[in-house]
C-alpha cells in the first residue's frame, strides 16, 4: 500500500507541472563544442563554434524543431610532414521531432531526434611550403570538401531563469558520414533559451 501511494504521489508530482506548461515555442542560441574526426585517418579533434535552434510544440509534450551550427578546429599535419596545422570547419543543418518528458517550474528536458546534412571543408594554411603541399596531397589531406548526411540525438536540459528565459545545456551524439565512413562524435552546447506563446 505504501509503495502504491508513493508511486501515485510521484506520478502526480510529474503530471502537475505538465498541465502547467505554457510555452509553445522556443529559440536557442549559444556556444557549441564537439570532439570530431573529419578525416577517418586522424584522431578526433576539439572543435568549437556556434549553435542556434528553433522549436514549436503542437501539444504539451510533442514538438518539432530545427538546428543550425558552425564548428571550427584545426588538424595537425601527419608525422614526418613539416606543415602548420590545417583549419577545418563544419556547418550542420538538422531537423526533426522532440519529446518533452520533464517539465517543472525550475527545469525542463526533452529528447531530440534530428537528421539532415553537414558540410565539411579543410583549408590549407597560407604559410605552407610547396614541399609540404606536395606531401599533404600525397596523403589525401587536400581537397576535402564534402556535404554528407548528419544526425543529432540530444537531450537539452533547461534551467529556468524566469518564465520566458532559461539556460540550456545540451549534450548529444552527433553522427556524420564523411568519406563514406560513419563517425560518432560527442557534442555539447550551452546558451540562453527564449520561450514564447501560452497554452492554457
Amino acid at each position: 500500500m505504501r509503495r502504491s501511494t508513493l508511486a501515485g504521489i510521484c506520478m502526480l508530482a510529474f503530471a502537475v507541472p505538465l498541465l502547467a506548461q505554457n510555452n509553445t515555442a522556443e529559440l536557442f542560441g549559444g556556444f557549441g563544442f564537439t570532439i570530431a574526426n573529419p578525416e577517418t585517418n586522424i584522431a578526433r579533434q576539439n572543435m568549437d563554434g556556434w549553435v542556434g535552434s528553433a522549436a514549436g510544440y503542437v501539444n504539451r509534450w510533442f514538438g518539432v524543431g530545427a538546428e543550425f551550427s558552425g564548428q571550427f578546429g584545426s588538424i595537425p599535419a601527419p608525422s614526418g610532414i613539416t606543415s602548420p596545422n590545417l583549419s577545418f570547419k563544419e556547418y550542420s543543418y538538422v531537423a526533426g521531432p522532440q519529446f518533452r518528458y520533464l517539465n517543472r517550474a525550475r527545469i525542463q528536458s526533452s529528447f531530440r531526434l534530428m537528421v539532415g546534412g553537414v558540410f565539411g571543408q579543410v583549408n590549407l594554411p597560407s604559410t605552407a611550403t610547396p614541399a609540404a603541399i606536395s606531401q599533404l596531397g600525397a596523403v589525401n589531406y587536400l581537397g576535402f570538401n564534402q556535404t554528407k548526411f548528419a544526425a543529432l540525438f540530444a537531450v537539452p536540459v533547461d534551467i529556468s531563469v524566469s518564465r520566458l528565459i532559461a539556460i540550456r545545456v545540451e549534450p548529444g551524439l552527433y553522427l556524420t558520414n564523411f568519406n563514406q565512413s560513419g563517425q560518432g562524435n560527442f557534442r555539447v552546447s550551452i546558451g540562453p533559451v527564449f520561450r514564447f506563446g501560452k497554452r492554457e
